[in-house]
């Protein structure tokens, strides 16, 4: 299903403020619809190794790991490619690993009121620390940045200092980038930079925390219907999801069902092996022989008396 179209009835209600671009239903489709056939494609081509625990389980399970991976990476594509909508942006992507500083550590840590004015930190500091941000989004109109990080869902972060110590690296790292940017990006000047950790699952959001929900990000974009095409392109590409992991599961199914078909008629063989290897028929003759599930236990012969020691384990050698 087609969930793009949806959207004219969304963009027919907005109204464009602060002369942001809108965002049209067939340039979200002209847009996000490659990107959601390029995930399926990466998602499809992986093949993973044999695993002695989920055997033919592996093909399903491997889909379901390679899931939270790959949308997280279609998240990322589509705000690039709906950010080129705007001219007044620079969405920076490759190589943006940045220092974090004990200077800028502190800084954040002795910070009270949650913004800091005034302050600017060396991008050539030498640390063993630093972070990657997954966006940087800067308006060259409001010379305003956006260190972003993409989840695909924060709920497992929300019970663990993950998600403190993940917010504070960024915020150590949007006092560096001002100077990060003006010396590796042409001297591109910015002064404010804000931080943003955008939920893909759309929870509730909490700015002072640092969390965005994905239907807010026409205010990061600044585009207008950029939030419900992201909303539809996620909608579409669970739908692509679910068929793959229902034909591998249907898969899965059908070939156990073979498998205990074969399984049945071997437990007969031996059933039949064991009878006439005990004076049971012969020749040809089935005789008594029973086929079947139950087969072993119906014409296994009683075990010839015989005498068990027990007791506690040995070692080989003292036994």
């Amino acid at each position: 299903m087609n969930h793009f179209p949806h959207l004219a009835a969304h963009a027919d209600e907005k109204t464009t403020r602060d002369r942001r671009p809108r965002l049209m239903p067939l340039e979200a489709e002209r847009d996000l619809a490659p990107l959601i056939d390029g995930t399926i494609a990466d998602v499809t081509a992986s093949v993973p190794a044999p695993d002695a625990v989920l055997g033919d389980y592996v093909g399903l399970a491997s889909l379901i790991r390679s899931l939270s991976f790959h949308e997280g990476k279609l998240l990322e594509r589509a705000m690039i490619a709906l950010g080129q909508r705007n001219a007044d942006l620079v969405i920076l992507s490759q190589s943006l690993r940045l220092p974090v500083t004990p200077a800028a550590l502190e800084a954040i840590a002795r910070n009270r009121s949650g913004r800091l004015k005034g302050l600017a930190f060396d991008a050539e500091a030498r640390t063993r620390m630093s972070y990657t941000p997954d966006l940087i989004v800067v308006n060259r109109a409001r010379h305003t940045a956006t260190v972003i990080d993409m989840k695909r869902s924060v709920a497992s972060y929300l019970d663990t200092n993950r998600l403190e110590d993940l917010k504070r690296r960024m915020l150590a790292v949007s006092l560096i980038l001002p100077d990060w940017l003006y010396r590796e990006h042409q001297r591109l000047m910015v002064d404010e930079v804000g931080i943003a950790i955008v939920d893909g699952a759309s929870a509730p959001s909490d700015h002072d925390a640092g969390i965005w929900a994905l239907d807010e990000i026409d205010d990061l974009l600044e585009i207008d219907g950029a939030a419900a095409a992201m909303q539809a392109m996620r909608i579409s590409f669970g739908e692509r999801m679910r068929e793959l992991l229902k034909a591998e599961a249907e898969r899965v199914v059908r070939s156990y069902g073979h498998e205990d078909e074969a399984t049945s008629a071997r437990r007969a063989s031996r059933a039949c092996s064991t009878s006439r290897g005990n004076g049971g028929p012969r020749d040809g003759d089935q005789g008594d022989c029973v086929e079947g599930p139950g087969a072993e236990m119906i014409s296994a012969m009683p075990p010839s008396a015989r005498m068990i020691r027990v007791g506690v384990a040995r070692p080989r050698a003292a036994a």
